[in-house]
C-alpha cells in the first residue's frame, strides 16, 4: 500500500512539476576558511563541526597545517559552523549554503573548550592516578554512565559516602541498565581509592589540566556525516546494505530506520505485532533484507525494501525467561546464529523451516558466561566471546561441539571481550573493551591469541569490521570517541575522532559499497553517522 501510495506522488507531482525538479538535491555546497587563536597564529589539528538542525544534520572535518578547513558535501540550507580542540573553542557563526558553491567563515578561538561536551571518557580517565584501582573503575563503571567518569571526578565524598554509591551500583540502579558486577575486595579498594584522591577535601576539579587533544597525520583526512535520530531511538546498531543505505536497530521506539546518505533522509518503520520492541542487533543478508532482534517479544523480525514486507520468527524462551540477543550473523548457508547475553547458549534460526535451537556452551555452575559478540570464519565455524567469563569459544555446527579459550591474565574480572569479526583469512578479531583494552586477533585454525596495543591508552576498543578489499580491521574506541584503522600488514593505528563526544557507539560496519567508509550508530546521542576517508 506504502509502495502505490509513493508511485501516485510522484505521478502527480510530474504532472505539476518539470522533471528536473523532483531530482534529488543539490549536495555540492561547502564551507572553508581559517580557524586562529585569539592571537592569530593558525590552528591545526582540531575539529570544525557544520550543523543543519532543520536537516537534522551535521558534518565535521578537522583543520590542517595552517589552519584552514573545507566542509565539503552540504545541502542548502543555514548552518551553524564552530571549532574546538587544543583545550580552546570558538563561538558558533552562521552561515547560509546555496548547496552548489563554497560559503567562507573564518573562526576564532578565543574561548576555552568546554571539557564536559567535549572531552572522552578515556580524556578523564587521566585524571585518576595510576593505580591498580584506577584501571577497574575504567573497566567497571563505564559502560553504563553515559557520561563516562564526569560523575566521579567532579564529585567528592569520604570513604563511606564512595562505599555507598558504589553498593547502589550494585543493585540496578537505574531500572534499566545492569548491576555493577565488583567483589567486595575490589569495591572497598575502590572506596578507599576514591576517598584519597576525590574526598571532601580535595579541591574541585581544576579544569585547565584537562588533556587538550590535538588530530594529527593521517587523522586529519576524515570527514564525519552524522544524522540526528529520533529523541529516545536508542539505536544500538547499525548495518549496511549493498547500496550504501544505512539501517539502524531502534531499541527505545521499536523500530527499524533507514538512512540514505545520497538524499539525506531517514524514514522511521515500527516493527509489527509490538507495542514496544528490545532491538539491540542488526545485520543485513545476502538478499539486502535487515534482521533485527526483538527480545522482549522473544523473535527475530526480517524487512525486505523490495517487498516493504516484515516476517516474525519467534524463538523459544531459553531456560523459561526471555532471550537477551546482542549480536546476529549470517552463516554462509542461510541460517542465522545470535548470541544470548543471560544464560550459556547460542540460537540457530533456520529461516527455511522456521526452526530454532539453542547450542549451549560450558561455563562455571551458576554463571553465565555472557554470550556477547559473534563471529563466522570462512570455514562455518561459529565464534562469540563469553565476557564475564573472561574467554572466547567456537562451535562446530555439524557437531554441535562447544571449545572454549582463556585469556592470557585474565581472572580479575575486568578484562570486558565485546563483539566481534572474521577476516578473508579466517583470523578473529576482537575488541578488548576493559582492563586489556586491546585489539585481540585468534588464528581460527589453532586459536593462538596475538594482542595489539592502540595509540590511546584505555580507548575502550569495542565492535571490529573488516574492509575486505584493502584488507584492513577496523575497530571502535568507545571510551575515546574514536573510530581507529588498523593495518594487520604494518601492524600500525590511525585514529579518527568522532566529533560527538560520550555517543556510546556499539556497532561499527563497513560500507560494502564504498570500503573507504565506515558507519557507526551512537545508542547515547541518538545519533547515526560515517566516516570517510582517504584509501
Amino acid at each position: 500500500m506504502r509502495m502505490a501510495f509513493r508511485l501516485f506522488v510522484l505521478m502527480l507531482l510530474a504532472a505539476f512539476v518539470p522533471f528536473g525538479l523532483i531530482s534529488a538535491p543539490e549536495n555540492s555546497g561547502s564551507i572553508a576558511g581559517l580557524v586562529k587563536t585569539s592571537s592569530r597564529l593558525p590552528l591545526a589539528g582540531v575539529l570544525v563541526k557544520a550543523k543543519n538542525d532543520d536537516r537534522r544534520l551535521s558534518v565535521t572535518v578537522v583543520t590542517q597545517t595552517n589552519g584552514q578547513y573545507r566542509i565539503p558535501n552540504l545541502p542548502a540550507g543555514k548552518y551553524t559552523v564552530q571549532a574546538w580542540g587544543a583545550g580552546l573553542q570558538s563561538e558558533t557563526a552562521s552561515v547560509e549554503v546555496d548547496g552548489v558553491h563554497s560559503a567562507t567563515q573564518n573562526l576564532t578561538a578565543n574561548q576555552n573548550q568546554d571539557p564536559r561536551k567535549t572531552l572522552s571518557i578515556t580524556d578523564y580517565s587521566a585524571v585518576l592516578p595510576p593505580a591498580e584501582q584506577r584501571q577497574v573503575i575504567v573497566s567497571l563503571c563505564t559502560d553504563c554512565h553515559q557520561n563516562g567518569l564526569q560523575e566521579i571526578v567532579y564529585s567528592r565524598k569520604d570513604r563511606d559516602g564512595w562505599s555507598k554509591t558504589i553498593q547502589k551500583m550494585r543493585h540496578n540502579p537505574y531500572a534499566y541498565f545492569r548491576s555493577l558486577v565488583i567483589s567486595e575486595e575490589q569495591k572497598e579498594a575502590v572506596a578507599a581509592y576514591l576517598a584519597q584522591n576525590f574526598g571532601p577535601d580535595v579541591p574541585p576539579l581544576d579544569e585547565t589540566k584537562l588533556p587538550k587533544f590535538v588530530i594529527q597525520g593521517e587523522a586529519t583526512k576524515a570527514v564525519v556525516t552524522e544524522y540526528d535520530l529520533p529523541d529516545g531511538a536508542e539505536a544500538h546498531d547499525v548495518a549496511v546494505d549493498s547500496h550504501g543505505i544505512g539501517w539502524t536497530s531502534e531499541g527505545g521506539l521499536g523500530a527499524i530506520g533507514r538512512f540514505d546518505p545520497t538524499m539525506y533522509t531517514y524514514e522511521h518503520l515500527a516493527l509489527p505485532g509490538a507495542d514496544k520492541s528490545g532491538s539491540a542487533d542488526a545485520i543485513v543478508d545476502s538478499q539486502d533484507r535487515i534482521w533485527v532482534s526483538d527480545s522482549r517479544n522473544s523473535r527475530l523480525v526480517r524487512y525486505d525494501p523490495k517487498t516493504e514486507a516484515f516476517a516474525s520468527f519467534p524463538v523459544p524462551k531459553p531456560e523459561d525467561r526471555g532471550p537477551e540477543f546482542n549480536t546476529i550473523r549470517i552463516h554462509p548457508d542461510g541460517t542465522i546464529w545470535a548470541t544470548q547475553i543471560s544464560i550459556n547458549a547460542v540460537l540457530h534460526l533456520d529461516p527455511a523451516t522456521n526452526q530454532s535451537k539453542w547450542f549451549p556452551f560450558p561455563s562455571p555452575t551458576g554463571e553465565s558466561g555472557n554470550a556477547y559478540g559473534m563471529a563466522i570464519d570462512p570455514s562455518g565455524i561459529v565464534w562469540f566471546v563469553e565476557p564475564l567469563s573472561e574467554k572466547y569459544a567456537k562451535i562446530d555446527p555439524e557437531t554441535g561441539k562447544a571449545t572454549e579459550y582463556s585469556i592470557p591474565g585474565s581472572g580479575q574480572g575486568i578484562t570486558r571481550l565485546r563483539r566481534m569479526q572474521s577476516d578473508a583469512h579466517g583470523n578473529i578479531w576482537i575488541g578488548e573493551f576493559g582492563g586489556k583494552g586491546k585489539l585481540l586477533e585468534v588464528d581460527s585454525h589453532t586459536g593462538k591469541l596475538t594482542e595489539y596495543d592502540p595509540p590511546t591508552s584505555y580507548a575502550g576498543p569495542y565492535s571490529v569490521d573488516i574492509d575486505r578489499v584493502h584488507d584492513i580491521v577496523w575497530v571502535n574506541e568507545m571510551m575515546a570517541d574514536q573510530i581507529a584503522r588498523f593495518d594487520p600488514r604494518t601492524k600500525t593505528f590511525t585514529e579518527f575522532r568522532i566529533p560527538t563526544g560520550g555517543s556510546s557507539i556499539r556497532r561499527i560496519e563497513v560500507d560494502p559499497s564504498r570500503p573507504t567508509r565506515v558507519w557507526y550508530s551512537g545508542l547515547y546521542r541518538d545519533t547515526v553517522g560515517y566516516i570517510d576517508v582517504a584509501p
